[in-house]
């Protein structure tokens, strides 16, 4: 046989079994898409991913969210299963940050959430809520507090809102950055019980340890103010003791003003 004829062969054999391959996954492809056309939802799993820190839904809350808007999705076929549907209805919920839904070979519809983690709770004369480390307001959850820093008082009338969870403004920005701070200094997390906003408008903080009235003045500055409170712990309460000064105030630079009793 020639060079010429042996190419041709071999050409023409190499061209019979790619076509003979692609048709065979082809029809292997088909075979799956209609098995899992046909495969039916047998349960459902709810998965907290942040459930050891936030405890804001429950399990059952979530399938019911799915159950009452779109039906129930056990024995429903999975091609029928609306996903995206299914993480718009929770990502509508103000205590999810996201979540994922999706379908496993073995016919299993997964539910993985994520809650809101909140750094600082506000009680304002409207009502309580929540910032998590986005600035996202969001209402408190009766049944599942949030063991976070409380700041209170006088909050000013124009941060008050009724239908606006995404708002954010200075103030809440200032008060995210206080809820961070004490969220990354134990310390000062465990002295401080609240902090409050006077009828001046001075940040005060009620400490746990202690009588006198903390006076920070603005936002600002966080880290020399605390350093200054630090040094009143340290050095001026060992020497006169916890109850002579009625007052502590911060807000000047370089100074600390104490008030006698």
């Amino acid at each position: 046989m020639s060079k010429t004829w042996k190419y041709i062969w071999g050409s023409l054999l190499y061209t019979v079994l790619t076509v003979a391959a692609g048709a065979y996954f082809w029809f292997a492809q088909g075979l799956y898409r209609k098995g899992q056309t046909s495969q039916v939802c047998k349960s459902v799993k709810v998965t907290l991913l942040d459930s050891a820190l936030n405890k804001f839904i429950s399990k059952e809350e979530v399938v019911d969210i799915i159950d009452r808007f779109l039906g129930p999705s056990v024995n429903k076929n999975i091609d029928s299963l609306k996903l995206s549907q299914m993480e718009a209805l929770l990502n509508h919920r103000s205590v999810i940050k996201e979540s994922q839904a999706y379908v496993t070979r073995d016919g299993v519809l997964h539910l993985e959430l994520r809650q809101r983690k909140p750094v600082v709770r506000i009680e304002a004369p409207n009502g309580g809520f929540y910032i998590d480390e986005t600035a996202y307001i969001f209402p408190l959850i009766a049944d599942h507090p949030s063991y976070v820093p409380v700041i209170c008082g006088n909050i000013p009338e124009e941060f008050l809102f009724s239908e606006n969870p995404k708002d954010s403004t200075a103030l809440i920005d200032k008060m995210l950055q206080m809820g961070l701070f004490l969220q990354e200094h134990p310390f000062w997390n465990n002295q401080i019980e609240e902090v409050f906003i006077n009828p001046e408008g001075d940040v005060e903080l009620v400490p746990r340890v202690g009588e006198q009235r903390i006076i920070l003045g603005d936002w600002d500055n966080l880290n020399e103010k605390f350093n200054k409170l630090l040094s009143f712990y340290q050095y001026i309460v060992p020497n006169v003791g916890w109850n002579k000064y009625s007052c502590v105030n911060l807000k000047y630079r370089g100074q600390i003003v104490c008030t006698k009793k």
